[in-house]
């Protein structure tokens, strides 16, 4: 009986759960970084600007969540409650708390490149197919394949339609594939070689398209960027193209009112223009050297990867081009978006 009576509160302990801390919004606000990490034995980082009285915690994914993130960052965005992140060489795309860091659910999707949201879906280009990617945002389960006939690059979506850039990947392509999230109907149109990037300014879409770069040796196959635009008829026509074939152009952004791209990749400046330039524009903004850029809240954020083996520098710059001021950032700095 002594045994028995001695067993109860042993019993009813065991039952009694731990009640969990609270879901703190540790992120709320905070910039974060993405780094690719090193191309070979690397894995990427996210850094978090802004967090505990404006410190920069760095690697903070694999601080939370116990494990590296993967190889080569890519993109990422938000989503809902969300940040998505997609590993190009790692082929998996992860969904993390955009307030804890702590990963939610991840999708593996061979060579995952870019990332863009509809008001239903997550829809994911890559390299490894030629079929997009349709992940339900809150599960990450894969519920859809769309062919558009080629392998994807970056993303532009308005409303339930997504534009898509076909640039070949290590080849060469020169068309937009035009998809119908809710038909899965797909339309393509021809415009620049290499369509690289998309921004949406009133009710034209413009496509930066960087031009073919022939590594060769001779570079005799090269060929020059060019700026595309389909207006809200559906009508597809060439803004401006570059003098040069040498001349080649990444990462196209807009303030609301001009357009911004680096003049060069992996080590280009920012150039600015309007919407219907006579030219291809030339006066540069910013110093050379930038791998990638981003443009928040008319301030520039310049990535320097520096020699691509140590840890780089993200540099904010005004509309004008003064510097305003650098943040520390990890291996090859791509992409900054603001929590």
């Amino acid at each position: 009986m002594k045994k028995t009576l001695f067993l109860i509160p042993i019993i009813l302990s065991a039952c009694i759960k731990t009640p969990l801390p609270p879901d703190e919004n540790i992120y709320e606000s905070a910039l974060f970084i993405l780094n690719e990490g090193a191309f070979t034995g690397g894995t990427a980082t996210i850094d978090a600007i802004g967090v505990s009285n404006d410190s920069n915690q760095q690697q903070v994914f694999s601080t939370v969540n116990g494990y590296a993130l993967g190889n080569i960052g890519q993109h990422m965005i938000t989503a809902d409650s969300l940040l998505v992140v997609s590993m190009n060489n790692g082929g998996v795309v992860r969904g993390l708390s955009r307030k804890t860091m702590i990963e939610k659910w991840s999708a593996l999707i061979s060579a995952p490149r870019y990332l863009g949201e509809s008001s239903e879906y997550l829809v994911v280009t890559n390299w490894g197919s030629n079929y997009l990617k349709i992940l339900n945002k809150f599960t990450g389960f894969i519920q859809d394949s769309i062919n558009v006939f080629g392998v994807s690059e970056q993303v532009h979506i308005q409303g339930d339609v997504a534009y898509v850039g076909l640039n070949g990947g290590f080849s060469n392509d020169n068309r937009v594939a035009i998809v119908d999230l809710n038909t899965k109907a797909v339309d393509t149109v021809v415009v620049g070689d290499k369509p690289n990037s998309f921004v949406e300014l009133g009710n034209d879409i413009f496509i930066l398209c960087s031009g073919y770069e022939d590594w060769s040796g001779s570079g005799s196959g090269s060929t020059p960027a060019s700026l595309w635009k389909i207006n809200s008829s559906g009508t597809v026509t060439e803004v401006v193209s570059a003098p040069s074939a040498s001349d080649h152009a990444i990462e196209l952004k807009t303030d609301g009112t001009d357009l911004y791209f680096l003049n060069a990749s992996y080590s280009g400046a920012v150039v600015k223009t309007n919407s219907n330039p006579v030219s291809w524009p030339t006066m540069a903004v910013t110093p050379s050297g930038a791998y990638n850029f981003d443009l928040m809240s008319n301030t520039l954020y310049v990535h320097d990867a520096k020699d691509f083996a140590s840890e780089g520098t993200v540099y904010q710059y005004d509309l004008n081009g003064n510097l305003l001021d650098s943040l520390p950032a990890g291996i090859i700095p791509r992409q900054v978006i603001q929590n």
